[in-house]
């Protein structure tokens, strides 16, 4: 069974998405890989918790997905991972890791998923339509999110953009 992509720009409704996705199904665990680090993430993380039915499970992980798919003992129960760009930062900043590991784990998280008897949708961000940023540090972040997003469109069997909330399906 393969996975389903979500991307879109910052706040466009790539959550809500899907959410509305898998409404209905009590069978679903959300994996989280955002890191509380100031005030304002842990708001949005508790806003994001509220959202979700309190029959879905939560794995909060930051790093190891693989490990955390593994976690998830019901055979046939549908993930949403939330999201990758929060991963590839957990990768850089917390793991030290370089680029090259980081699309080596993505080719080989994205081949894990394909591999699952699981329903699952990945979101992540598109940060590759604004500005160039200035700062060569947040330039090599964005070109490696691009690059393990490419990997994970790749791979899917389908794939959504998300623009002011309205999904549109592009794979």
């Amino acid at each position: 069974m393969s996975y389903i992509f979500i991307s879109g720009g910052a706040s466009s409704g790539k959550s809500d998405f899907a959410l509305k996705y898998l409404k209905g199904r009590s069978d679903v665990t959300f994996i989280a890989t955002g890191v509380s680090t100031d005030s304002e993430m842990e708001m949005r993380i508790r806003r994001h918790k509220d959202q979700r039915p309190s029959a879905w499970t939560t794995i909060e992980e930051p790093v190891d997905l693989i490990k955390a798919f593994g976690n998830i003992k019901n055979r046939r129960a549908a993930i949403i991972l939330d999201c990758l760009t929060f991963w590839v930062s957990n990768l850089i900043y917390s793991k030290k890791l370089e680029r090259d590991k980081i699309l080596e784990l993505a080719e080989k998280t994205a081949h894990y998923l394909v591999t699952i008897e699981k329903t699952a949708l990945v979101v992540t961000n598109e940060l590759g339509m604004g500005i160039i940023p200035e700062n060569e540090e947040v330039r090599n972040y964005r070109k490696i999110a691009g690059e393990v997003n490419r990997i994970f469109a790749r791979m899917s069997d389908e794939a959504y953009f998300i623009i002011s909330g309205i999904g549109v399906k592009i794979k």
